[in-house]
């Protein structure tokens, strides 16, 4: 048996990588790029926890009290959400494996190839079929729990650094990413207009370069005295999850 660091191996797994379409990751074996996440280590799992604090008791003034009830959505606005539009996500999705394992070649190939036969289309179509509820309909949370878990991970923030500092990323399952990009595909139109043109991120056609000349352009503009950059400390995970 070759030892893991062997030539023989690197090679292998360059291959096999290449052929999977993970261009970033064989570069990166290629390259010898170490790992940038953390063992499970106690001293990490502390700084985990510090970085989730449990929600507080949700105080009735950070609430928006209305009487107005939110729109009824028409469930004929997914009827066109069909099994197509999920093989279509399932091609397009990329990236690690969420607590299941299940990585998006599985998912890819579970749900567009065509050796599968009828099995792969019934799929398909079951998952659009769920799609659609989640879309139209109250689910409970503690249903779909196994949906929405996450894998966390800790990356090393700074390298070298004598003071350990990590960034913690949550790796969610595959499915729930194809399920989310199949429906932001089909609600597209709606959400960047929705959004305005303040969220690049929405689907706007070069929407990041016109925010970087627009940037560029305020910044040495004749008026502009000052330009403050604004950081929250571990914003999104400091969020009370009760109040949202």
């Amino acid at each position: 048996r070759l030892p893991k660091n062997s030539a023989v191996n690197h090679q292998r797994g360059f291959v096999r990588m290449m052929l999977q379409g993970r261009v970033g990751a064989a570069l990166r074996l290629l390259n010898g790029t170490p790992s940038a996440a953390f063992d499970s280590t106690p001293e990490v799992i502390a700084l985990l926890k510090e970085k989730h604090p449990l929600a507080a008791e949700v105080s009735e003034d950070h609430l928006i009290s209305t009487t107005t009830m939110p729109p009824r959505i028409e469930p004929a606005t997914f009827l066109s959400l069909d099994a197509s539009s999920i093989t279509r996500s399932a091609a397009e999705t990329k990236g690690g494996a969420g607590p299941s394992g299940m990585s998006d070649q599985l998912w890819a190939r579970m749900l567009c190839s065509k050796n599968l036969g009828k099995a792969s289309e019934k799929l398909a179509h079951e998952v659009a079929l769920m799609t659609r509820k989640l879309c139209t309909s109250y689910v409970d949370p503690t249903s779909i729990s196994a949906l929405l878990a996450c894998k966390l991970i800790a990356l090393d923030k700074a390298p070298g650094a004598e003071q350990l500092k990590i960034r913690p990323i949550g790796v969610g399952e595959v499915l729930r990413r194809i399920v989310g990009r199949a429906v932001t595909q089909h609600l597209k139109g709606d959400i960047t207009s929705a959004a305005g043109p303040l969220q690049t991120a929405s689907g706007h056609q070069g929407g990041v370069e016109a925010a970087v000349h627009t940037m560029n352009d305020l910044f040495f503009h004749t008026d502009t005295q000052a330009a403050i950059l604004v950081d929250a400390r571990n914003a999104f995970n400091s969020l009370n999850r009760r109040t949202a």
